[in-house]
C-alpha cells in the first residue's frame, strides 16, 4: 500500500492510470533486454567474425547512435500527436531493427549487424523519449523520481533476463573455436562456421519481436487518457533555447552523459577485465571469457536488485544525496579495481556496477523538475545523452589496445580511469541538486 502510494498512479481527476503503468512498464523490460547486452553482443561477434577490441566495440557505437538521431523526432512526434502513437511507432521501429538481422544472416557481414543494431537503437531512443515523460507525468511531480526508479527496476530486470539469456543462449552455443583458428581455416569452412554462429545469435531476438508485436496490440486497443501538452508552435530551436534558463536541466544532461558513458564502460569491459584477470591466473582464452560472462550475468543481478533497494531507500533519502554517496561508493570501487590485480579487482567491480544502479532514473527525475510543459523536450535532450555509451567505450579500448604496463598495471587496470573521471561529474550534480530542493529552492540560476 505504502508503494501504491508513493507511486501515485492510481487514479487522477478520476482515471486510472495502472493499466497503462503495467503496459509502459513492459516496455522498459522490453528496451532492456535487447539494450543492455551490447557487451556480450560484442565479444560474440569479435570471434565471430575474427575482430579486435576496437573493431568489437563498434557494437557499442550502432547500438547508441540512434539515441542521438531519434530522440528529437521522437519528441516532435508526440508534441504533434501523442503519448499512444509515438509509443507505438517507437515499438514498430524496433521490430524493424530487430527483423533487419535475417538479411544481416544473409548476407553475413558485420556491417550489416550494425546498421540492424543502429535501427534498433533508434527504436529504442524514441521509447524511452516516449516513456519517460508519460510515467513522469502519471501522478504528482514530486513523486516523479520515484516512478521513474521504480519502472527503470524493471528496465533491470529485463536486462538481467537479457543477459542470461545471452550467455545461455548465444555466448555458451556459438562455437568456441577461437579466432586464431578461425583466421586459418579455408574461407568454405569459415563461412560454414560463421553462418551456424550467426543463426544462433539472431534467434532470441526473434522471439523478443513476436513480443513487440504483441505489445503493440495491447497498446493499440488501450485508452491512455494522458495526452500531448497543449499544441505549441514555437520552433524547437527556441524550445531548447528556453530549457537553457534551467541550470538544473542542463546539468543533468551534462551529468546523464558522463553517466552513461561510465555504465557502458563497466558493463562493456568488465568481461574484458575478468577474461585478462582469469588467463594470466592460467586459464584458457575460450574457459576465461566463459567464467567472465558469469561475472557478467553477477553484475547486472547486482544492479537490478540495487535498483530495488535503491527505489525504497528514496522513500526516506533525498535524491540527490542518495544519488551522491552511490556515485562515490563507484568512484571508490572502481578504484580499488584498477589497483588490485587479483580477483578483488574484479569484485571491486561488481560493487561498482550495483552501486550505479538508480544514478539514471533519478538525474532523469532531478533534471526534469519544474520543466513544466517543456518536458516532452527536455526529455529528448536527456534521451540523447545515451550517445555517450558510443563514444567513452572507444576511448576505453584505446587504452587497452595500447597494451602498456604502468607501475605494474595492466592497460585493463588503467583503462577504468575513464569511468571514473565520468562519474566526478555525476558526484557534483547529487550535491547540487540537493543544494537546490532542500536549501536554495531555485532551478533556474
Amino acid at each position: 500500500m505504502k508503494l501504491i502510494e508513493n507511486l501515485d498512479i492510481s487514479t487522477k481527476q478520476g482515471k486510472n492510470y495502472l493499466y497503462v503503468f503495467i503496459l509502459i512498464t513492459c516496455c522498459f523490460a522490453l528496451w532492456g533486454f535487447t539494450n543492455d547486452i551490447a557487451g556480450v553482443m560484442a565479444n560474440a561477434f569479435s570471434r565471430i567474425f575474427v575482430l579486435d577490441v576496437a573493431q568489437a566495440s563498434m557494437v557499442n557505437v550502432a547500438s547508441f547512435l540512434g539515441y542521438l538521431v531519434f530522440s528529437i523526432p521522437a519528441a516532435i512526434i508526440i508534441q504533434r500527436y501523442s503519448y499512444k502513437k509515438g509509443v507505438i511507432l517507437s515499438l514498430l521501429v524496433y521490430a524493424i531493427g530487430i527483423l533487419l538481422l535475417l538479411p544481416a544472416k544473409a548476407w553475413g557481414v558485420f556491417h550489416g549487424f550494425l546498421l540492424s543494431y543502429f535501427i534498433m537503437t533508434c527504436g529504442s531512443a524514441a521509447l524511452e523519449t516516449c516513456c519517460h515523460p508519460l510515467v513522469y507525468k502519471m501522478g504528482k511531480e514530486d513523486k516523479g523520481i520515484f516512478r521513474l526508479n521504480f519502472v527503470q527496476a524493471f528496465n533491470a530486470l529485463g536486462a538481467c533476463i537479457g543477459i542470461l539469456v545471452a550467455i545461455t543462449a548465444i555466448t555458451e552455443k556459438v562455437s568456441k573455436t577461437p579466432k586464431e583458428i578461425r583466421m586459418e581455416m579455408p574461407r568454405t569452412h569459415f563461412e560454414i562456421l560463421k553462418q551456424s554462429d550467426l543463426n544462433t545469435i539472431i534467434q532470441p531476438y526473434l522471439y523478443v519481436a513476436a513480443a513487440i508485436f504483441l505489445l503493440i496490440t495491447l497498446i493499440a486497443v488501450t485508452k491512455f487518457y494522458i495526452h500531448r501538452p497543449e499544441k505549441d508552435d514555437t520552433v524547437l530551436g527556441a524550445s531548447f533555447r528556453r530549457l537553457l534558463h534551467f541550470r538544473n536541466y542542463w546539468e543533468g544532461v551534462a551529468a546523464e552523459f558522463f553517466y552513461i558513458g561510465a555504465q557502458v564502460c563497466l558493463f562493456t569491459y568488465i568481461i574484458v577485465y575478468g577474461k585478462h584477470l582469469f588467463m594470466n591466473e592460467g586459464m584458457l582464452e575460450i574457459d576465461a571469457e566463459a567464467l567472465a560472462a558469469r561475472y557478467y550475468m553477477i553484475a547486472m543481478i547486482l544492479f537490478a536488485a540495487m535498483r530495488f533497494l535503491c527505489t525504497w531507500l528514496l522513500m526516506f533519502i533525498a535524491p540527490g544525496r542518495l544519488l551522491s554517496v552511490m556515485a562515490i561508493t563507484c568512484m571508490a570501487t572502481i578504484l580499488g579495481s584498477m589497483v588490485f590485480t587479483d580477483r578483488n579487482g574484479l569484485y571491486c567491480l561488481l560493487i561498482a556496477c550495483g552501486s550505479m544502479s538508480m544514478m539514471f532514473p533519478t538525474i532523469y527525475g532531478m533534471a526534469l523538475r519544474n520543466i513544466g510543459d517543456n518536458v516532452n523536450y527536455a526529455s529528448a535532450g536527456l534521451t540523447m545523452t545515451v550517445f555517450a555509451g558510443a563514444v567513452f567505450p572507444p576511448i576505453q579500448a584505446a587504452i587497452i589496445e595500447w597494451g602498456k604496463d604502468i607501475l605494474g598495471l595492466s592497460a585493463v587496470n588503467i583503462s577504468f580511469i575513464v569511468p571514473f573521471i565520468c562519474l566526478t561529474v555525476v558526484v557534483y550534480y547529487g550535491h547540487s541538486g540537493y543544494v537546490r530542493q532542500h536549501i536554495t529552492h531555485d532551478y533556474q540560476s
